[in-house]
């Protein structure tokens, strides 16, 4: 009789402690779900927060030349235009470095218009130039941040000349 009362007892103690060192473990169960209502976009302080990963993966794209890659931040929208206007730029020149020189946002953070300034030199000629680029992102609940429209504004200055050694 006390044999089956113990038993059972710590049982249910084992399944108590077992379920205790899940949750501090893992530190709360409800991280899971407010990193996903983060990532949704749902506040304006959220989207403002996810921006910056997805320029930076869309300019290190380009800056890799790896324009299939830097095609998945585009809007379906935007998609022919802006992929023509990277083919040419890969043809022409290489972007060495790119920096976030402003934001200037929008419409309660669902549109921004980013300034980019960029490092880069052109073919054959190994000079590197400062040029600054105009990046117009916009979010959806649906996709998150695409770029929808990159204007490159030729202000050219030399900065140095890169030898080729």
């Amino acid at each position: 009789m006390w044999h089956g009362y113990f038993f059972s007892r710590s049982r249910g103690l084992a399944v108590a402690l077992s379920c205790a060192l899940v949750v501090s473990a893992s530190g709360c169960l409800l991280v899971p779900f407010v990193q996903a209502f983060k990532e949704v976009g749902a506040t304006e302080g959220d989207r403002m927060a996810l921006l910056p990963e997805q320029i930076k993966k869309f300019n290190a794209a380009v800056v890799f030349g790896n324009r299939m890659e830097a095609m998945q931040y585009v809007s379906t929208d935007s998609q022919e235009k802006i992929a023509s206007g990277l083919k040419d730029n890969t043809e022409e020149e290489r972007i060495v470095d790119s920096k976030v020189n402003n934001v200037v946002w929008a419409d309660s953070a669902r549109q921004a218009t980013v300034e980019i300034k960029a490092k880069y030199f052109k073919v054959p000629v190994y000079i590197v130039n400062t040029r600054v680029e105009e990046q117009r992102w916009a979010f959806s609940v649906g996709e998150g941040w695409k770029l929808t429209d990159r204007t490159v504004t030729d202000r050219t200055v030399t900065d140095r000349a890169v030898r080729e050694e």
